[in-house]
């Protein structure tokens, strides 16, 4: 009798060992960290959610490169020139333009000025040219922050448009933090300068967390202060760079500032993301 059953148990055998072939095929019987999924580019993914496309953040082992972010800033440019430049002219001259005004029809150079002759020194304060000044300042932080706006839709993949920036920013944040940075900023220039310079680069990060985050402006200055320690060499790097790239702007008869501008605020946009390791959309 035994070797009756043994048929059965050959064809038990045979049968009960197709499935579990067929599940080690298709990687059911391995454990988790066996399994590996294949990575397609930022491009190649399907777009999903609220018609917005999504794109992968950089590869954890990816290092960042601040000529990289130069670069991404130029093609984001070409890519977008239009809003691009609408949104330079506007941060560049119209608070110019403001802080003129003021200076044209007081008659004088600055809110205050002196003259010294052998009678003494004699002050005068001119306050129409004082509150010109400050409501350019006023709108031209604000218009810088409408840039960075800008320049996160950019990278983020959205649709650029200067128009539909201006409501998503609160300008008062972006008022409140400049306030709080100037006052850092003279403290530390009145303590030999240089602290002033290093609290001012540790601070320019500020706008972007407010823009891009969503921060108040106490959150944003201490979030700029983090993440530009954790990354002050390539940050160095990439000032220097925006320094040099702005210069040539200016030696290119002062037009060039206006494609300068946007050209490096998309590329600390495009660095703040990067950092973050978040989305960025690809350029061509």
């Amino acid at each position: 009798m035994l070797e009756r059953r043994r048929p059965y148990a050959r064809r038990h055998e045979r049968s009960s060992a197709v499935p579990v072939q067929r599940s080690a095929a298709a990687g059911l019987g391995q454990p988790a960290a066996a399994r590996t999924r294949r990575w397609r580019p930022a491009a190649a993914r399907p777009a999903r959610g609220w018609g917005q496309p999504q794109y992968s953040g950089p590869p954890p082992s990816a290092s960042y490169d601040a000529t990289q972010a130069i670069g991404y800033g130029w093609k984001a440019f070409r890519a977008h020139a239009g809003p691009l430049l609408v949104v330079s002219l506007l941060a560049i001259l119209v608070p110019g333009a403001i802080q003129g005004i003021g200076t044209a029809t007081s008659g004088a150079e600055g809110f205050l000025t002196f003259t010294a002759d052998s009678s003494g020194v004699e002050f005068d304060f001119n306050p129409g040219v004082l509150v010109f000044n400050v409501i350019g300042s006023i709108v031209g932080l604000m218009l810088s922050a409408v840039a960075i706006r800008v320049a996160f839709d950019v990278v983020d993949g959205r649709e650029v448009s200067v128009g539909n920036a201006f409501n998503r920013i609160d300008f008062v944040q972006v008022i409140l933090a400049a306030i709080l940075v100037g006052v850092l900023v003279t403290i530390g220039l009145m303590l030999c300068i240089l602290p002033g310079i290093v609290v001012l680069f540790m601070t320019f990060m500020t706008n972007y967390f407010i823009v891009g985050k969503g921060q108040d402006a106490i959150t944003a200055i201490k979030s700029s202060f983090s993440l530009v320690s954790a990354n002050f060499g390539a940050l160095l790097l990439l000032a220097l760079l925006v320094f040099c790239v702005m210069l040539l702007g200016v030696l290119a008869c002062l037009v060039g500032v206006f494609v300068a501008y946007p050209i490096v605020t998309v590329a600390a946009a495009f660095t703040f993301r990067y950092l973050h390791g978040e989305p960025i959309r690809p350029l061509q």
